[in-house]
Parts: structure tokens; C-alpha cells; sequence
């Protein structure tokens, strides 16, 4: 048993064999790729695509032939993992049902153990995480990613990642998952208790990384909603997709003579302050760790200020980057600003109101904003790689959500109140609450309960995102402030 362990460490340890003959997808949405890795000790060849979240996302689940071609396309189901468990056998379809291992954690299995466990990893938790980049590295609290041997950047979706492919590709049922371009069958799940198959053909079951109080989450794919805050028993054999975060590098730009700065920059749930003092700060400043939240559809007003070191009129440009290619468009991405002159520290201001596009792309991405005097270069001299004369730079973090209003999607009534909070906030409502989910600005789930109170009393002050499921099926998403 140990031998067969270690021989299969050794497989998952190889990431990309022949590399050369495979590469990620072009930056389009929908282009395709492919990526190369050992999978059951052997070399296999998976197609990628880019997603409409900008994202690499596998185009077939692991264990599958090929893409899939229908919704019920039996070789691309692919395998069933149960959550925390990595690429030892249990996942195949035909592998034997066995007992609950002691102890019942990632631990129990680290000999090696190609059985479907009954009962698996039934304590729970919230804090235990699916991560781990190699067996022999998983503990009792964090079991071994599957995707970690497609190589570097590769990982389960965690929900949230589902979350914004599921709202940004439309989908509502198994057919428009299928006709997504992840092309998701109807791949079924395997019982928890006796290893037995339902709803193959008909429903799909996509394991993420998040753990959740009855389990572990997973993405829903019913007959009439796509949830990806569904959650069941870690025992359960569900498929796996993998992903990887679009790495986007943007150009350097700087100042070529004196620094005068922006002092001020308002936006959305952003405020930032810095210096006004001429040559006192860099030319380009680095703020992507601030982040401004803000919803597709939704208007916001930027106002900056800034030291123009005298009479002079300064050109404000703000660049965003909705569709996150790591450029940024001078005909949809360019808001262009006037900035009179100010010392920085006076009430003058360069206001603007902007409309977060319907069809922006979900997740992080980049604002920057260029302050240069006005009369240095005319329209179509410049782009947001170009220096500025007289003036900053600086960079900024924005997250774009799907429209947070509630009207359309629960079509019941409910109240979050007090909101902005002190701490703690409740939920009244005339149907039952079965889970509410609260997230922070990264999108990182900090806290999951039954309960219609919110206690966000040991949160640091900001913006969080509370997701609540009613016990009807129907969900809501609404902003809520701790201040």
C-alpha cells in the first residue's frame, strides 16, 4: 500500500509534460487552449478556455475524454471526487465503497486509499480549507487540491469564483450551463453513505473549494437555477473543474518633470488622502490595495483634487479597465476630467459621474489616473501608458459585482436593518432563513450561519456583502456597512 502511495505522489508531483505543444488561451473571451498534465499516472491533454469572467477555466471536468458535446454526454462526466480527496483512485466511478478511515481527515487517507469512504470528513468545520498542493502536505484540516497537478496558478474554484461565472455566462439550468463556453455536462453525483449514482444525465454537481456548515459548497446545476452556494456532505462525489486567475500585467508610467500631486481621490466606497506637496510623494503611486466595490449598471461620482503649483489648469484622466485585457481603450475606457487651478487642500475638485458598464467583467481589476497639465498634449496625443509632464500617477483597485438590488431575484419581502451597522444587524423576513453567507471586499467568506443576526462586531470597519438563501430556494445579495 505504501509503495503504490508513493508512486502515486510521484506522478501528481509532474505538472506539464510536453508544455511546449500546449498554452493558455488567448485573451478573448472564449479563445481556447490547452494544458498538459499527469492525471492517474498518465500524460493527458485538457482543453481551456477564457471564460466571460476573464478567467482559464478547464473546458472539460477531470476524469473526462473530451469536451462535453451534449448535456448528457457520458465521456465528458468525467470523474467524482469527494471534498478534500485528491487523485487516488476513489474518484473513478467503479472504485469500491468503504468504510469511514480513522482518523476521519485527510490524515486517515495519507497511506494511500483508493475506496469511496461512507461518512467522509463529517466534523465540518468552517476553517478547514481544500488546498493543500500535495498529499503528503495535506493536514487533519486541509486536504489536497486536484487542480494543483495542472501546474502553477491552477486551483479549485472557490464559490465565489463559481459565483461570478455563473452570473456572467447566464446561467439558469443544465441547458445554458452546457451551452456556457465551460460547457458543463449534467455529470450527477455519488451518494455520501452508499456510493450509489442520482441524477445522472440531468443535474450537475461541481465541487468548489469553500467549506460550508453541512460540508463542503458546491455549484447546483438543477432544472430551474444554477446556486453555487448549494452545500452538502464532503462525502459526496461531485465533479471538479479547475481554474486559474488571469495574470495581467499593465504598463509602467511615470512623471517626467515635477510632481504635483493628486491629493484626493473619492469614489464609490474609495476615499484616499495623500500629500499635497509638490515633489514631497513618488511620480506614480501604488494603491491597488484600496478598492473601490462598485455594481454593474450602477452610477458612481469620482471626485479628486489636487496641488496644480499655481495658476495652472490640469488634465485629470481616469482609465478603467472593465473588460480586464490589461489594456486600457481610449473609446470605452477613457473619462476625461478638468482640474482648475488648487493647492490641493482647498474645496477645488474634478468631478465626474460614471456608469459601470452592464457587460463590465466580473472581479478585481484596474483604475489608474493620470494628472498632467492641460496644455502639454492635445486629445489623441496620449493613451494610459504615456508620462505625464507636470503631475501623478496613481493606481487603484476596482471590484465589480453583479447589480446588487434585490426587486427581481427573491420576489419576497424581507429588511436588513440597521444598515449602515455598529455591529450587529438583523434580517426580518416572512420566510425562513436557511444560510447567510457574509463576505468581505476580497470576496473572502468570513462567516456562514442559520441565525437572522449579523454580528459583525469583531469586523473591522468597511463594506461587506451578505448573501442570504431562504428555506424556499430563493436568495438575496445586499450590500451592508460596519462602521
Amino acid at each position: 500500500m505504501m509503495k503504490k502511495y508513493l508512486l502515486s505522489v510521484l506522478f501528481f508531483a509532474i505538472t506539464t509534460a510536453n508544455a511546449q505543444d500546449c498554452s493558455d488561451p488567448g485573451r478573448n473571451t472564449g479563445d481556447t487552449g490547452c494544458v498538459t498534465f499527469t492525471y492517474k499516472g498518465q500524460s493527458v491533454n485538457y482543453s481551456t478556455v477564457r471564460g466571460s469572467d476573464g478567467n482559464i477555466w478547464l473546458q472539460q471536468n477531470l476524469g473526462s475524454s473530451n469536451v462535453a458535446t451534449t448535456v448528457a454526454d457520458e465521456t465528458s462526466y468525467g470523474d467524482l471526487f469527494q471534498w478534500g480527496r485528491w487523485d487516488d483512485g476513489h474518484q473513478n466511478r467503479t472504485s469500491v465503497v468503504g468504510a469511514t478511515p480513522t482518523p476521519n481527515n485527510p490524515l486517515g487517507i495519507l497511506e494511500g486509499s483508493s475506496a469511496y469512504h461512507t461518512g467522509w470528513w463529517s466534523g465540518n468545520a468552517l476553517t478547514d480549507t481544500w488546498q493543500a498542493p500535495l498529499p503528503q502536505e495535506s493536514t487533519a484540516t486541509n486536504g489536497c487540491d486536484p487542480c494543483k497537478a495542472l501546474g502553477e496558478g491552477w486551483k479549485l474554484p472557490a464559490e465565489a469564483d463559481w459565483d461570478a461565472i455563473v452570473e456572467s455566462e447566464n446561467m439558469a439550468n443544465p441547458a445554458t450551463a452546457f451551452g456556457s463556453l465551460l460547457k458543463l455536462p449534467a455529470n450527477g453525483y455519488r451518494s455520501s453513505t452508499n456510493g450509489s449514482f442520482t441524477f445522472v444525465g440531468t443535474r450537475g454537481y461541481y465541487w468548489s473549494s469553500t467549506a460550508s456548515s453541512s460540508g463542503g459548497k458546491y455549484l447546483y446545476i438543477g432544472t430551474t437555477l444554477a446556486n453555487p452556494s448549494a452545500g452538502s456532505s464532503r462525502g459526496q462525489g461531485a465533479a471538479i473543474r479547475c481554474m486559474k486567475y488571469k495574470t495581467i500585467e499593465y504598463c509602467d508610467v511615470s512623471v517626467d518633470y515635477d510632481v504635483e500631486p493628486i491629493s484626493s481621490v473619492d469614489f464609490a466606497d474609495l476615499n484616499n488622502t495623500s500629500s499635497t506637496v509638490v515633489n514631497a510623494t513618488p511620480a506614480y503611486e501604488d494603491f491597488t490595495s484600496m478598492i473601490a466595490t462598485v455594481a454593474k449598471g450602477e452610477t458612481y461620482t469620482i471626485t479628486i483634487k489636487g496641488n496644480t503649483a499655481g495658476t495652472f489648469t490640469h488634465d485629470i484622466r481616469i482609465f478603467i479597465d472593465w473588460n480586464k485585457d490589461g489594456e486600457f481603450d481610449m473609446n470605452t475606457e477613457y473619462y476625461p476630467l478638468s482640474l482648475t487651478p488648487s493647492t490641493g487642500s482647498d474645496e477645488v475638485a474634478a468631478t465626474e459621474d460614471i456608469l459601470v458598464p452592464a457587460d463590465a467583467v466580473l472581479g478585481n481589476t484596474r483604475m489608474r489616473i493620470t494628472k498632467d497639465q492641460w496644455n502639454i498634449y492635445e486629445e489623441g496625443e496620449f493613451d494610459a501608458c504615456t508620462n505625464a509632464y507636470y503631475g501623478q500617477v496613481e493606481d487603484y483597485t476596482l471590484k465589480i459585482e453583479a447589480n446588487l438590488s434585490v426587486g427581481e431575484i427573491t420576489k419576497n419581502s424581507y429588511k436588513l436593518y440597521p444598515n449602515p451597522t455598529n455591529g450587529i444587524a438583523m434580517i426580518q423576513s416572512e420566510l425562513a432563513i436557511e444560510n447567510v453567507s457574509i463576505y468581505n471586499q476580497l470576496g473572502q467568506l468570513i462567516a456562514s450561519q442559520k441565525s437572522n443576526q449579523i454580528d459583525l462586531s469583531k469586523a473591522t470597519n468597511g463594506l461587506y456583502v451578505a448573501k442570504i438563501k431562504f428555506e424556499n430556494g430563493q436568495t438575496a445579495t445586499q450590500k451592508i456597512i460596519k462602521k
